[in-house]
């Protein structure tokens, strides 16, 4: 549905520059940036709840059984993901250390190298400006950070599928074998790290993309040289679906499939449900400050669409993948990180127009509603942190939380100011300066000193501890989060009942425990149980926002006897 011609999309709009050193150095500051960014604080903020702390508990467990094909995390089968994630992840933890930091260590990078991807195609298809601002847009959006400092799969995925994106458009603006194999390669890594997602993503963008006036898709299939290339792709998938379909008995693809596939798509998992406009809705919050922006870009872009095919091309790439994710039942605003870049893109491209045409921020209705939404977000996010200071924030994190306040305010002040006086380019550069400044604040100050307030960290630090000085082997009951089982260093047993408890407790003489003030007086009260406090730790779960006590202590079989008990249902109440 494009007009204009391949031939002429391909070509950059900037004159070719024979010395390439400013290109390369260009590139190399950005990608510092970004990295910065995504590493800052990471070894000194504990693992989140619950997923991190269950891929860095796998890749651990991986690495100590020797068992590349099969992960287990606390000793438990772990058939969530597919393999890919955890074996970039020894690698991670191999230069990194079997650490936080280690373990996040492939996203950070992934997350760079999603960066420069993105700044080299806007560089060569949109201009030197576009590009330089897509890479310092998208490196400081606040989104696309956050996911590159987490060990999960999401920085990982949305890395393969630019990829896959960029050789799509370099096969439609001309036959490419490279470009062909680069597609097959980068797609096989990306389901062998997150299952369909790329591939439906991928159509959804495609799809859409052409309706918008984006480059056609039998143009892409035409180029894509099924012939060797789909065997291409399932010589990278299929040995590993293989041997994990024979290891687990089907067990696998009942898990990977049938419920975070099947079961994600039509109801809302583990809590996490969603509304109409979910997306639309967290994306803001979770991109601002340049998420202000968006509707000017796609805008701009949609007024744009029949002079160049890279306005539909973006736009399907952004909108596709909306409307498909926000048909799921299950909603989790990383889902949507693999169409981040392309708002990067289609931002930085509006910036640069309207920083060259030199026009105020209130000459447009668009214009005018960025400038509201950030003067509200700016003024509500000043006066949320400083009355978290004042009012409920722990000591140390006081001064950060003050220091985030006064950058915000300052920053949203200034952008207004210069944006409104038509001096756009200092806008943008108080945007770029304000959101750096505030992650680094963030990552590297507020949330490390949260640490000593974070219960499953402490609990996990303090179980070690205790089963070093006295050898008694830990377990859990109700209070388990797997960050409480990464930072204990191995596995424990999970006890579902008063039964498990004695049995174990039987068979191992005493076992370690950390209880709630429930489970402690339930315990305390059952002559079958002896129940020695060694310490009490309260803390913080930040991931659940509520404060807990835990009693860590040893119990042992009591002088009285046990009833014969049928064990209730797992996550039952200690009776």
């Amino acid at each position: 549905m494009s007009s204009a011609s391949p031939a002429s999309e391909g070509s950059r709009p900037d004159a070719p520059t024979p010395d390439r050193r400013p290109i390369l150095r260009e590139a190399l500051l950005i990608g510092l940036l970004a990295l910065t960014l995504n590493l800052v604080g990471n070894g000194r903020i504990s693992l989140w709840d619950r997923d991190e702390p269950r891929y860095a508990g796998a890749t651990r467990e991986m690495r100590a059984s020797g068992d590349w094909i099969h992960p287990t995390f606390n000793d438990e089968p772990r058939y969530h993901k597919p393999i890919l994630i955890y074996w970039l992840m020894l690698a991670g933890t191999a230069l990194g250390g079997d650490n936080p930091f280690g373990a996040r260590l492939v996203s950070a990078v992934m997350g760079t190298a999603t960066v420069l991807l993105a700044w080299g195609w806007a560089r060569r298809v949109l201009g030197a400006k576009v590009g330089r601002l897509t890479g310092l847009v998208l490196a400081t959006m606040p989104l696309m950070m956050a996911e590159s400092k987490l060990c999960t799969t999401d920085a990982t995925l949305a890395f393969f599928f630019v990829g896959c994106q960029v050789a799509l458009w370099e096969l439609w603006t001309r036959p490419s074998r490279r470009a062909a194999a680069a597609f097959w390669v980068l797609l096989g890594l990306a389901v062998l790290t997150k299952s369909p997602a790329a591939p439906v993503l991928l159509a959804a963008s495609v799809g859409v993309s052409w309706l918008c006036g984006g480059p056609s898709p039998f143009v892409y299939l035409r180029r894509l040289h099924w012939r060797w290339g789909l065997p291409l792709f399932l010589a990278i998938i299929v040995p590993w679906n293989i041997a994990i379909l024979i290891r687990s008995g089907g067990e696998y693809f009942n898990v990977a499939v049938g419920y975070h596939i099947v079961q994600r798509a039509t109801q809302g998992l583990e809590e996490h449900g969603g509304f109409p406009g979910y997306y639309v809705v967290l994306g803001m919050a979770t991109l601002l400050p340049w998420s202000a922006l968006i509707p000017a870009a796609l805008a701009s872009a949609w007024a744009r669409r029949r002079e160049t095919a890279a306005a539909g091309f973006l736009i399907g790439w952004a909108i596709g993948p909306l409307f498909l994710l926000e048909g799921v039942r299950t909603k989790l605003i990383h889902y949507y990180l693999p169409a981040v870049p392309a708002l990067a893109v289609l931002i930085a491209w509006l910036l640069v127009r309207a920083a060259d045409a030199s026009f105020g921020l209130g000459s447009h209705r668009l214009f005018r509603f960025a400038g509201r939404m950030l003067a509200i977000s700016g003024a509500v996010a000043t006066v949320g942190l400083a009355t978290a200071a004042v009012a409920i924030l722990p000591p140390p994190m006081r001064a950060p939380a003050w220091t985030l306040a006064a950058i915000i305010a300052v920053g949203t002040v200034y952008g207004l100011r210069e944006a409104a006086a038509g001096r756009l380019r200092n806008a943008i550069r108080g945007a770029l300066g304000c959101t750096v400044a505030m992650e680094l604040v963030l990552a590297g100050w507020c949330l490390p000193a949260a640490e000593p307030y974070r219960s499953s960290t402490v609990v996990g630090r303090r179980l070690a501890a205790l089963e070093a000085a006295t050898g008694v082997p830990p377990a859990l009951c109700t209070f388990r989060p797997p960050g409480a089982v990464y930072t204990l260093g191995h596995p424990a047993p999970l006890l579902r009942s008063r039964r498990e408890i004695f049995d174990l407790a039987d068979r191992s003489g005493s076992i370690l425990m950390p209880l709630t003030p429930l489970e402690l007086q339930m315990l305390q009260d059952d002559p079958a149980f002896q129940v020695d406090v060694r310490e009490t730790v309260e803390g913080l779960s930040i991931e659940k926002g509520r404060n807990e006590i835990l009693h860590l202590s040893v119990v042992r079989p009591g002088p009285g006897s046990i009833p014969a008990v049928a064990a209730p249902e797992p996550g039952a109440v200690v009776r």
